[in-house]
């Protein structure tokens, strides 16, 4: 009787095809945290509640973190040395860097999910402009670093296709470097008026759950981008996933 096993043989994939394959679904996947971080730091760190105390009436966001310091005493004598702007740190590294990586030819990202990264970015900085839009403050000497940002995140957000071969390694040093810094400032910054908090209000005071999504969100972003970056050098890849939307 013939033998007709060999018709049946499976195909053979080698051990650099199941690599290779092995690499472009963590590329996906890393560059899905990439994506959520990246939402995740710029939602957290405009609308979610930094400090958020109910038998107070206490909610401040990042944005209204960074209004509220200016009315403590020791912030408007002058007695202590205070940074402000360092509260929106993460919304204004995560409105500026969304753009980039949305666009970005070399992660994996969806369109639908690279077109909200985009988008989002309207809000999220007018989230951190001065909560008078008048021209007159948005220009004056305390708000124009924030006017400044926001316009150039947003303007970001118009143009970034034209960037869009840029390494994706050349953006996840930017991340790596700043995202650290997003974290520790506001932290540091919050340590010096967390007793001028507590003395006005009576009672501890600490950051609230917006803040540690915004955090979480750092952390989520800079870990998928370190990931993503370090595949797609190693897979020898320049194109992954859809065309930027």
């Amino acid at each position: 009787m013939h033998n007709n096993s060999q018709q049946f043989d499976p195909p053979q994939i080698n051990s650099s095809q199941y690599n290779s394959r092995n690499r472009l679904s963590i590329i996906h996947i890393s560059s899905w945290l990439l994506g959520l971080g990246l939402l995740l730091t710029g939602i957290g760190g405009a609308f979610l509640p930094w400090i958020w105390r109910d038998e107070v009436a206490l909610q401040l966001t990042g944005p209204g973190l960074a209004e509220f310091v200016k009315f403590l005493p020791e912030v408007r004598t002058m007695q202590l040395e205070f940074e402000r702007l360092f509260f929106l740190l993460p919304l204004f590294l995560a409105i500026l860097a969304m753009p980039l990586f949305a666009v970005n030819k070399g992660l994996a990202l969806p369109t639908w999910l690279r077109r909200l990264l985009r988008l989002a970015v309207f809000p999220l900085a007018l989230a951190s402009l001065s909560p008078v839009w008048a021209p007159p403050i948005l220009l004056a000497p305390e708000f124009r670093l924030q006017t400044s940002l926001a316009l150039a995140a947003m303007g970001g957000a118009v143009i970034a296709p034209v960037l869009k071969n840029l390494p994706p390694k050349l953006l996840v040093v930017f991340w790596t470097a700043s995202g650290p810094a997003a974290i520790i400032l506001p932290l540091w910054q919050f340590s010096l008026i967390r007793p001028g908090l507590a003395e006005v209000y009576q009672q501890p005071v600490g950051l609230g759950w917006g803040w540690w999504v915004t955090a979480g969100g750092l952390a989520l972003g800079l870990g998928g981008g370190v990931m993503a970056a370090f595949l797609v050098r190693l897979n020898g890849a320049n194109r992954i996933g859809r065309e930027p939307g």
